[in-house]
């Protein structure tokens, strides 16, 4: 397969700096869609935001762009009881997930860790999903990156989690999916610590994108 051909005004750049991950919607329904998930991850997330929510925001927000404001509307995370919240913190204290530490009016208060931020970031890491609207918006999304040799365990990390979550790899270091997806992926790629070395790029002329559109079962 050829390069892609790029017509004048069919290509933009979107670089790690570009992108306010805290205001896109997008990961605000992401958010929502993985709190109604029932899974493990959904479970534990929504005892942590209960406990934390008004406590450790900073840290959430870092963690998961989206999430705490879903949160905020979402009813289930505020309606455990008590039993079940305490045993729930018990066990996050005892993991040391969270810490107790006294609010400025001195009221206690809980928060993430180090530790606990690592783990919650793995959880929302590997719940990471691309968009799959119906319709196909005309554009391919290219996510091209030079990683340096010395974070090549990185890089191979990077490579097997674009493919398992669908792209189409066009090159070595240049990979495809027919959807917006610029957030999630610079995610995946911070999550790796490699996200300054990835750039994004929207494409909307392909010269022969034949093979493309039939791999991604696109008419």
């Amino acid at each position: 397969m050829t390069k892609p051909k790029l017509q004048p005004g069919s290509r933009y750049v979107k670089k790690h700096s570009d992108i306010d991950k805290n205001s896109d919607s997008s990961l605000k329904t992401r958010a929502e869609e993985f709190l109604s998930s029932e899974t493990p991850g959904s479970y534990v997330t929504q005892i942590v935001l209960a406990l934390v929510l008004f406590s450790g925001t900073a840290a959430l927000c870092a963690i998961a762009p989206g999430l705490t404001i879903a949160a905020r509307g979402f009813q289930r995370s505020r309606n455990y009881s008590k039993k079940q919240l305490a045993d729930a913190a018990g066990n996050l204290k005892r993991n040391g997930d969270i810490e107790e530490y006294i609010g400025e009016n001195g009221t206690p208060r809980v928060r993430l860790t180090k530790k606990g931020e690592a783990y919650f970031q793995k959880i929302l890491f590997e719940d990471v999903r691309l968009p799959e609207p119906k319709k196909w918006g005309g554009k391919w999304i290219f996510v091209l990156f030079d990683i340096p040799i010395q974070f090549s365990k990185a890089r191979d990390a990077l490579r097997w989690r674009l493919k398992a979550l669908g792209f189409y790899q066009y090159q070595k270091s240049v990979w495809v999916y027919p959807h917006p997806c610029e957030k999630e992926i610079l995610y995946v790629a911070d999550y790796f610590g490699v996200g300054k070395f990835v750039e994004i790029l929207s494409v909307d002329y392909l010269s022969k994108d034949k093979e493309l559109k039939k791999h991604f079962g696109i008419e």
